[in-house]
């Protein structure tokens, strides 16, 4: 999966900035990794920490078939990550036959060190696409206790 994101961003968008994740940390988890790091913040075995505890500045978070590019900006003193949020899927396809984003949704956004989650825009979509933001901030609430759980898990 992360090959074909690659290569579909390099081919189509080349002024992204796929480049600064290709020297990154690569972590995919299977189903039972997940659930593993969900028993533990169920059970308090694991708490959750602040992003900023998570020494990791720029990663790739992968899990089914989603894909999480996670970056940290250094620009501020407070701590601020870039995400964008992505997965494979044919059924944008049907849309638009023409579309160089076919098969590919990304939703970017950033989080605080409290994970509060703010959208941002995005220049990767389909020709024709209709978004919608209440949808992308229902996909982006469902995926942010796996990336807090794991923020926290591997934090210092």
């Amino acid at each position: 999966m992360i090959t074909k994101l690659v290569k579909f961003l390099k081919n189509n968008y080349p002024d992204s900035n796929i480049n600064d994740y290709l020297d990154s940390k690569y972590i995919q988890l299977t189903a039972p990794q997940l659930k593993q790091i969900a028993d533990a913040l169920n059970s308090g075995e694991l708490t959750t920490k602040p992003a900023s505890a998570c020494g990791a500045e720029r990663f790739v978070f992968s899990f089914g078939e989603t894909v999480i590019l996670v970056q940290k900006d250094t620009t501020d003193s407070s701590a601020v990550y870039q995400a964008e949020f992505s997965w494979e899927t044919d059924f944008l396809a049907i849309h638009s036959t023409r579309s160089k984003g076919k098969g590919f949704y990304f939703i970017a956004f950033e989080f605080d060190n409290d994970y509060q989650v703010t959208l941002k825009d995005t220049d990767k979509r389909l020709d024709d696409q209709v978004r919608s933001t209440e949808k992308e901030q229902e996909m982006v609430d469902k995926i942010m206790p796996i990336l807090k759980g794991f923020m926290s898990a591997i934090s210092e």
